[in-house]
């Protein structure tokens, strides 16, 4: 077990030691034009703007400059934003609650459909009940994240009225006000990705049902409810659980359409207004978060898996 952990822990290190040197280049790429000259204004010297530069380090070969900012970030600096002259870590840590906040909820609403839909259409494969579950579940995937938001933000304004609230207010101040924001951005990011988690729950259910240990299972009298969902579900569950931690990481980077129609200050919305303001310093702090938050849920998702399938500790 401690092999096995020390593996997906140097592995996770090393995949985000190198995502971090991608995104810092590719950050440079993503904020066109010269950070100094946008803050130092249309009307400034070249000499002007030249001191801006060195006092941003940008004057420095590129390699330097991302190797003190790598040392930095590793003592939890993630610089200063030289547009709004914030440190960058306070900014993410308004705006990673939110995005974090949603992406559970939004999984938590997926899994919650998805899991038992899947073993109900695995229990009826091939059957009428399986196709009339999953045909209107991917329909449903097949709708784009601007097309559910709108949809989720037109019911909200128009009929529900009463359960919704357009201003984010924090878990800690109102938990009831907080849920009257987050529940409708956490449907539209859920609903859609619940066929990700149903499709995957049937073909491992479908693997498993057909596995000799079921059929003696069923030879030995053991009730049908027990084996599909103790026996046959926590034997399908290593490859559902990968997926959540995949889909956990991509519903926290890619919030940008919820969170801009839902008007939330969270992380995706926050990478777009230092896109626009060409902020690198900002962005870049924001999406190494972005990338460590998507390592994280698949290496949780790598401790958990031994607890429901020994067998992963043998390979």
């Amino acid at each position: 077990m401690l092999l096995y952990l020390s593996k997906k822990l140097a592995g996770a290190f090393g995949v985000l030691l190198v995502l971090s040197a991608l995104i810092f280049f590719a950050g440079r790429g993503l904020v066109p034009g010269n950070p100094a000259a946008v803050i130092a204004g249309p009307k400034a010297s070249p000499e002007t703007i030249a001191a801006i530069a060195h006092d941003l380090g940008l004057d420095k070969p590129i390699y330097q400059q991302y190797l003190d900012w790598l040392t930095a970030a590793f003592r939890g600096d993630l610089g200063t934003s030289p547009i709004s002259s914030q440190a960058n870590t306070d900014v993410i840590a308004q705006q990673a609650p939110i995005s974090l906040e949603l992406s559970l909820m939004g999984l938590l609403i997926a899994v919650v459909i998805g899991i038992p839909i899947g073993v109900m259409a695995a229990t009826r494969a091939g059957s009428g009940t399986d196709w009339g579950i999953r045909v209107p579940l991917l329909i449903v995937f097949a709708f784009p994240g601007f097309v559910s938001g709108s949809a989720a933000l037109y019911l909200a304004t128009q009929y529900l009225t009463n359960l919704y609230s357009a201003s984010y207010i924090p878990f800690s101040d109102d938990a009831m006000a907080n849920l009257q924001t987050m529940l409708l951005p956490a449907l539209a990011v859920g609903i859609p990705t619940a066929p990700l988690v149903t499709q995957m729950t049937r073909s491992s259910m479908i693997e498993v049902l057909s596995q000799p240990f079921i059929a003696t299972a069923r030879t030995n009298g053991i009730a049908e409810w027990r084996i599909t969902y103790v026996y046959a579900l926590r034997a399908a569950l290593p490859p559902v659980l990968t997926l959540i931690g995949f889909i956990f990481g991509m519903l926290v980077g890619g919030l940008f359409i919820v969170e801009e129609i839902f008007s939330l200050p969270g992380l995706g919305r926050g990478v777009l207004s230092s896109i626009s303001s060409r902020d690198f310093s900002q962005v870049t702090a924001q999406a190494l978060v972005l990338a460590g938050a998507f390592i994280l849920g698949n290496l949780l998702v790598d401790l958990a898996v031994p607890f429901v399938d020994r067998r992963i500790l043998r390979k």
